[in-house]
């Protein structure tokens, strides 16, 4: 009867663990990916505010009634080295954030697997977890905020443009304080158990 139970009772922890290398696996193949595509010089899309820094006249054929929005979308298609290095730049430290933290993330359930959910190192990995993202998170989104702004910058149409979500640092403040909230779950759960312990 035990081992029916055993056949019919999936391994959660098994399978979020195959599940977080699938999507390391994919998230590291999508980084690189995009960066070699970015470098073998395909059209760039590329935003620029439009309102003030474009003659209203600027759409040449254009019905009566059309006219330039606050954001014009732009295709470059032979950008150079410095489009290239911004375009990268939008999107490149916001992948690899994430990517280091489903490595994190996947190394850690690992362990929970092998090992003792509670020994000493469950909690510690989901501290630098938690740091890397409540670290990390504003630092990419700033970034990426500079290199947008600068690549809108380089299309030499006299405007510049870049939007600034402030919901973004707070979502990865959000899982970051997560991952320190676990952790401490941890820490508490291993003294307790060590408590127990020894009055048992």
């Amino acid at each position: 009867m035990r081992l029916i139970d055993n056949l019919r009772r999936p391994d959660w922890l098994d399978e979020l663990h195959g599940l977080l290398l699938f999507a390391v696996t994919g998230t590291g193949l999508a980084v690189v990916g995009g960066v070699i595509a970015t470098l073998s010089g395909r059209a760039l899309e590329v935003d620029v505010a439009s309102d003030g820094a474009l003659r209203p006249d600027a759409l040449v054929g254009a019905p009566p009634g059309v006219s330039l929005g606050n954001v014009l979308h732009l295709r470059v298609e032979d950008p150079d080295g410095a489009q290239l290095t911004w375009a990268i730049l939008t999107t490149l430290p916001r992948q690899l954030l994430i990517l280091a933290a489903l490595v994190l993330l996947w190394r850690s359930v690992g362990r929970a697997r092998r090992d003792d959910p509670f020994g000493p190192g469950m909690a510690g990995g989901f501290r630098r977890l938690g740091l890397l993202l409540v670290v990390g998170g504003p630092v990419v989104w700033v970034v990426e905020f500079v290199a947008r702004f600068a690549l809108s910058g380089t299309a030499g149409v006299g405007g510049t443009y870049a939007s600034m979500d402030f919901l973004v640092p707070f979502a990865w403040l959000f899982c970051g304080f997560g991952a320190f909230a676990i952790g401490e779950v941890l820490r508490r759960g291993r003294v307790l158990r060590a408590e127990l312990d020894g009055v048992v």
